[in-house]
């Protein structure tokens, strides 16, 4: 943590995690708050008695400084923190205290409007997705305990998310997943206080919003696998609430997830199992996602299409590749969202099958797609003075990459395994399953790195690197290289 947040609230380290007493039945609107706050680690054991929470490793009074406390390293800290999604364990055991609490902040923290900077917003906890996580779980309080006390809160965290100033979607601004969470808040929350009114106003912002949340091929434009999953999961309750079927964004998820039921975490996100595949071919031109399944044991994803934005990375080019019913090349997730070096790690080149320019390591194109087959596609771009041309090509047990780059003196190839492979001179070799990888290029050299694939889990794991210098006459840097994987003799 930070020395300066230490000096102003503490840091305690592996708290306690509050957890309901068996006597208690906790209903459904409060999994997803509980859930955040057990994962953050809610340590309420003494907010009744001396009214300080432990938070993720944070130690808070609640009083006037401590509820405007900040972590500049970790934003989404003060999202869940503001969100007082911890209140609802301790409701569990004791509702009363929750319910003052509550009170006690709304009373010392009134919404400051919509005139107010974002900056002097977010510090007393009134952006867009501080009030709407809050209304969540004020929904979630009067759920368990039918307390009239939160009806005047509810009210008005509900006239911030209603405010159109606020909102983050159109008319005002490009569509987003906050966008359509605030409108199911604002359903459950009309439904738990018996307002119809609230759910009126969701319905017709879903209705209008919803031409917009998916490409024509089905993707959306948050540039993340596991963000089109969120968004599907999300729309899927408005799709009931608007009587319409989202056949095409449920068919680009299913073309993402790999024959074993794997969803790989593509930008921002942990991968995901227990999905269903369906074996279908995706080309997404405009959005830059292309995935298909050979066979039963082969499947692919590439990434292109406009510079980093939202939830994506620094991934044009990129691939994951899975072979033989293994997976090959992966890509490394983000372990949390706390600026740090494992998240700058995550978000560049360095973390992703690429061709990477040497010594630009913010190089962020917009890059154009080609599909010359369903197995087959040429990427493009051209940036800043560096240009680049990949042909990619899947098979079901070789994978070859033509590269072609202008404008550094030396490019990398980087192919990103997954984990459980082990670098060789040639390649690697996957112990467990009995393969070895062998890759044909120049100057392959193995560095270790980690691969996120849980929320704070790291992994050791592999990027097999192939380099190569511009060639003096041609001005260009040019690499082809063939992965193969085959049985272990």
């Amino acid at each position: 943590m930070l020395a300066a947040l230490a000096l102003a609230v503490g840091v305690i380290h592996a708290p306690a995690q509050a957890r309901p007493s068996d006597a208690v039945t906790m209903p459904g609107l409060c999994n997803s708050p509980f859930n955040v706050a057990s994962l953050r680690g809610a340590d309420v054991s003494r907010v009744a008695s001396d009214r300080v929470l432990v938070y993720d490793g944070v130690q808070v009074r609640l009083d006037q400084r401590g509820w405007t406390t900040t972590h500049r390293q970790d934003p989404s800290w003060v999202l869940w923190f503001q969100s007082l999604n911890w209140l609802v364990p301790l409701a569990l055991e004791d509702p009363k205290t929750a319910i003052d609490v509550f009170e006690e902040r709304d009373r010392l923290l009134p919404d400051p409007g919509t005139s107010a900077d974002r900056v002097d917003r977010k510090a007393v906890g009134w952006t867009q997705g501080q009030f709407r996580t809050r209304l969540e779980t004020a929904t979630c309080l009067y759920a368990l305990t039918g307390n009239a006390r939160l009806i005047p809160i509810a009210t008005r965290l509900v006239r911030a998310n209603a405010d159109p100033e606020r909102y983050p979607g159109p008319p005002r601004r490009d569509v987003h997943n906050h966008g359509t969470m605030s409108n199911i808040a604002l359903v459950q929350a009309g439904r738990a206080f018996d307002r119809p009114e609230w759910i009126s106003l969701a319905e017709k912002r879903f209705a209008r919003d919803l031409p917009e949340v998916f490409s024509s091929c089905g993707m959306m434009w948050e540039q993340s696998s596991t963000y089109q999953e969120h968004n599907v999961s999300l729309w899927d309750r408005a799709a009931r609430i608007l009587h319409v079927d989202l056949a095409k964004p449920e068919f680009a998820l299913g073309a993402l997830v790999r024959p074993d039921g794997v969803l790989e975490a593509i930008g921002d996100g942990q991968p995901k199992a227990g999905m269903t595949p369906n074996g279908g071919s995706l080309w997404c031109e405009s959005t830059g996602w292309a995935a298909g399944t050979l066979d039963d044991s082969t499947h692919f994803t590439l990434r292109f299409g406009p510079r980093v934005a939202y939830h994506g990375h620094r991934d044009r080019g990129s691939m994951t590749w899975f072979a033989l019913g293994t997976p090959v090349l992966s890509d490394r997730g983000l372990y949390d969202k706390r600026r740090d070096a494992r998240f700058a790690f995550a978000e560049s080149m360095a973390a992703h099958s690429v061709f990477e320019p040497v010594g630009s390591p913010r190089h962020n194109p917009d890059t154009w797609g080609t599909r010359i087959s369903n197995r087959e596609f040429r990427l493009s771009d051209s940036s800043e003075g560096i240009s680049r041309d990949r042909v990619v090509e899947f098979g079901s047990d070789t994978l070859t990459v033509r590269d072609r780059g202008v404008g550094a003196k030396e490019w990398i190839q980087h192919w990103q395994l997954a984990p459980g492979w082990k670098p060789t001179s040639t390649g690697a070799v996957h112990p467990e399953r009995g393969l070895v990888l062998t890759v044909d290029c120049q100057r392959l050299k193995a560095i270790k790195v980690e691969a996120f694939t849980a929320w704070r889990t790291a992994e050791d794991a592999w990027d097999l690197q192939c380099r190569v210098d511009a060639d003096r006459k041609r001005g260009d840097g040019r690499q082809t290289t063939v992965l193969t994987v085959a049985p272990a003799p």
